[in-house]
């Protein structure tokens, strides 16, 4: 597993500095579409005590850019992204760019959410089944979660990116202590799946001009 070492720049400038995010654990997840076998990667950084907010990377041929997701503050900051390699490590600078408001999340008042209780036998697997109202009997979403043993309750990790269905009143924590090692999912004709790459400890602190630019 390759070591990758941060190194935060912001646009200083003129700016004075407001909010602090810490972050301590990074997940690499890599979803593929098993119809048309592409594949996608979700670099993400947590602060596993506090999963109000997480920082996502996206990289393409052409840019890579980081967005800070703030649900409290329903604010999304935003970063360019250089990646540099020094001896075996590799870097990323963290470039400020503005900040903006997050999107309105379209909830599903209506959905019913049904999770199952977690298998008594190795691999843990614990499903969910998502329908479209309360009185539907064919769901609409299926996920299956295979879950790997961690030192603390980590399957909110999973959830940042991948859970946005789910009813976020369920209390992920009496699941256990776990992290989402691999995920099925079929949603209309396509079924992904998802399998979890890397993951680690860091040490990643970020702060945002106070001057945001909307």
């Amino acid at each position: 597993m390759r070591k990758i070492s941060i190194l935060l720049l912001l646009m200083m400038g003129s700016f004075g500095f407001a909010q602090t995010y810490q972050f301590d654990f990074l997940t690499k997840y890599m979803s593929t579409n098993l119809q048309n076998k592409r594949s996608n990667e979700f670099v993400s950084y947590n602060n596993s005590d506090d999963f109000s907010y997480y920082l996502k990377l996206r990289k393409s041929d052409s840019d890579f850019t980081a967005t800070l997701y703030d649900h409290e503050r329903n604010l999304a900051h935003h970063f360019s992204v250089v990646e540099s390699k020094v001896g075996n490590e590799i870097q990323f600078q963290f470039l400020y760019v503005n900040t903006s408001k997050l999107q309105n999340i379209i909830k599903h008042e209506n959905y019913r959410y049904e999770f199952s209780e977690i298998s008594a036998d190795s691999p843990k697997i614990i499903s969910l089944k998502i329908y479209a109202s309360k009185r539907a009997k064919k769901p609409r979403v299926e996920k299956e979660l295979t879950l790997k043993k961690a030192n603390k309750n980590l399957i909110q990790l999973y959830r940042s990116d991948w859970l946005h269905w789910s009813d976020s009143t369920y209390d992920l924590s009496k699941i256990g202590n776990y992290i989402v090692a691999e995920s099925k999912e079929k949603f209309n004709n396509n079924i992904c799946q998802t399998n979890l790459k890397e993951y680690k400890n860091v040490d990643l602190k970020i702060t945002i001009p106070k001057k945001l630019k909307f």
